[in-house]
């Protein structure tokens, strides 16, 4: 690890605490003006959070940025925990960072017991360890993962960690953050203090209560000083199709950077050295392209061998930094992080005579703050290409869905980053319905002893056709009997698949198609001159959004996967010797979010019933107060009698 300036200071405020393994009776401590001891024996118990694991009974940090723009952070939690939950979920805290510039230390690790004893984490407790998403991607052997160990850590106890952060200076002395104030138990009170040389900088900021109730954060701001504290925040208690924690907690953003060229030039001075237009990456295009009559075709040809060949390594954009290696490096390791597939993509691209440009944007929607310039609002890089006055949006990630599909970015707002440093915010539109659409049918033959032949298929196109791709294209031929013997059980207890197709999956240029053949021997339900048929589930999971309303309430907004449409066309033909004497009544129902249209149609001439259901989900998100509605409308149309049919004997 290079030894920098910075990590002298660190050491210099390391030596005037007291080593980990040398607190014997000297008080180590990085808290400030805290009575740590009056906090833990004031501590709530059990009967005061009878839903909480543990409490954070104090978050505090002190972020420090001096005249050269080095940051050193000193963070405190202290941590007290109810259950045995909470100490599997809190004593092993880990921090991934960047050893290139970054140090993380731990200045006090104690388990303070209900007793009073002290119990230090160990040497052996502390590991530098790679995350297992890095395994064998050694190019990005500069991220690491520190874990610390608490020892003894039981219901009870209360968890002391205080870990000093050290940045090196960026190249342009700028500086930011995001911090969270909460987490998934409650906290008891935070405190975050920016301090900063106050001729030199004058931070953006902005704070976000999010959805956690009314949870206020008090501040107080001055020449070369910010200070944030809240209090009594409570659990982020997870619920399913929930939006992301950027919309849930309550967090302070800021920024040294006065406009959003600044980051862009920050960005543009580490990423374009990195291109390469010549050289094995100009050979490589060239081949690529030999055949492509048009543009568009040259570009579709060096966007599928950069998404299916280059191997994805998934570390999000800013850990391990924004400097990329050189396109032509990233061509020789078949393997590349979010910078390193878009500077070989924008390289190729380019390599071909077609310009391309990084693009940085947030993964999944969310608060975008566009008074706060800073990349840390961002985790995924795009490529643009200038298209008509705008621009069109590649992912080289997306190596499990048809090419030209955007499955990260939708209703986000993307910095394009300019050769020339400057930077250019483009909205990337929200999905329309039918850029995720999902074509469901069957064709059912009901016997008169109940048995039923099913034949299912399904044409799938954006979310859906990704779904399917990323479930099936790289399974087993096992993988695949077993995922379509569960399907056939869909159908009806004890059926079973006959057999199964699908589309090349491999082929990222054509649509996805699946379909299946399933025996039902116990189908429909004689009584007597009676029969019971119901309109089953389709069978295929990845062709359904699987986003179902089933709390009856909700803290947070209902977040679906995208807008959507989808339609199930059902066709039973029915036994000749019985009539229909009950089906399925038409219905519409709508709310802002979505719309579902419910039509039967009896054909006595072929003795067939068409069950059809359409449904068009124009808004991925339900706010709370709209929930109740949209879950009574969802349960209208699931509700069992929508599915029924009654049969006589004629």
């Amino acid at each position: 690890m290079k030894r920098t300036l910075l990590s002298a200071v660190a050491l210099v405020l390391l030596a005037s605490l007291a080593p980990v393994a040398a607190q014997d009776d000297a008080e180590a401590t990085q808290w400030r003006d805290v009575d740590i001891e009056k906090l833990i024996e004031n501590a709530p118990g059990k009967d005061e959070y009878p839903e909480a694991s543990a409490l954070f009974l104090y978050l505090q940090e002190m972020t420090d940025v001096d005249a050269g723009g080095a940051v050193v952070s000193m963070r405190n939690k202290l941590t007290h925990v109810l259950t045995l939950q909470g100490r599997e979920r809190y004593s092993n805290p880990s921090f991934q960072y960047d050893t290139d510039t970054e140090t993380v230390e731990l200045a006090r690790g104690v388990t303070i017991r209900e007793s009073g004893r002290e119990v230090e984490v160990e040497e052996d407790g502390i590991n530098d360890i790679t995350p297992a998403f890095l395994e064998g991607a050694t190019i990005y052997a500069n991220v690491l993962e520190k874990v610390i160990s608490f020892p003894v850590a039981g219901p009870g106890s209360t968890m002391d960690l205080q870990t000093l952060h050290t940045r090196s200076p960026a190249s342009d002395r700028s500086f930011s953050g995001v911090e969270y104030m909460g987490d998934t138990d409650p906290l008891l009170e935070a405190e975050f203090t920016l301090t900063y040389p106050a001729a030199e900088y004058d931070p953006t900021y902005k704070i976000d209560s999010g959805h956690l109730g009314d949870v206020e954060i008090n501040e107080s701001v001055s020449d070369g000083r910010m200070v944030f504290g809240t209090s009594d925040v409570p659990a982020l208690v997870p619920e399913e199709w929930m939006p992301p924690k950027s919309e849930i907690l309550p967090r302070i953003l800021y920024s040294s950077y006065q406009d959003w060229n600044e980051p862009a030039a920050f960005f543009a001075d580490a990423f374009y050295p990195h291109v390469r237009t010549d050289g094995v990456v100009a050979e490589k295009a060239a081949e690529l392209t030999a055949d492509a009559s048009t543009e568009a075709d040259m570009i579709e040809a060096i966007f599928l061998d950069v998404a299916k060949n280059i191997r994805n390594v998934y570390l999000s954009l800013g850990i391990g930094g924004y400097e990329p290696n050189d396109a032509a490096t990233v061509l020789e390791n078949k393997y590349a992080d979010t910078r390193d597939k878009a500077v070989l993509l924008v390289s190729m691209l380019r390599a071909a005579g077609i310009d391309a440009y990084p693009a940085a944007v947030r993964q999944k929607r969310g608060s975008f703050e566009m008074s706060v310039p800073t990349l840390r609002q961002f985790d995924r890089l795009l490529v643009a290409v200038p298209s008509d006055g705008g621009y069109d949006f590649l992912d080289p990630f997306l190596d499990n869905a048809r090419y030209g599909y955007l499955r990260w970015g939708r209703g986000n707002t993307a910095l394009v980053v300019k050769d020339d440093g400057s930077g250019e915010l483009v909205e990337i539109p929200a999905f329309e319905p039918d850029d995720n659409r999902s074509e469901r049918r069957m064709a059912i033959s009901v016997a008169p002893d109940g048995s039923a032949t099913v034949q299912a298929s399904c044409g799938l196109e954006g979310y859906f056709d990704r779904v399917a791709r990323m479930r099936l294209k790289d399974a087993t031929k096992s993988e695949k009997d077993k995922t379509f013997e569960g399907s056939a059980n869909a159908v009806s207890p004890g059926a079973r698949s006959v057999s199964y197709d699908h589309s090349d999956l491999a082929d990222l240029t054509e649509p996805v198609t699946v379909s299946q053949k399933v025996d039902a021997p116990d189908f429909a339900v004689p009584q007597g001159d009676m029969m019971i048929v119901r309109v089953p589930g389709f069978p295929f999971d990845f062709a359904a959004l699987g986003a179902y309303p089933s709390l009856a309430e909700r803290k947070y907004p209902f977040e679906l996967p995208c807008e959507a449409g989808t339609t199930i066309s059902v066709e039973i033909e029915l036994p000749d010797t019985y009539d229909v004497v009950r089906m399925p009544e038409d219905r519409t129902v709508s709310t802002d979010a979505a719309d579902w249209r419910l039509s039967t149609e009896w054909d006595a001439s072929t003795h067939t019933i068409t069950w059809t259901l359409d449904a068009t989900f124009s808004d991925m998100l339900v706010p709370v107060g709209s929930y109740g509605e949209y879950k009574r409308a969802f349960d209208s149309i699931a509700h069992p009698k929508n599915s029924l049919i009654l049969l006589a004997r004629s």
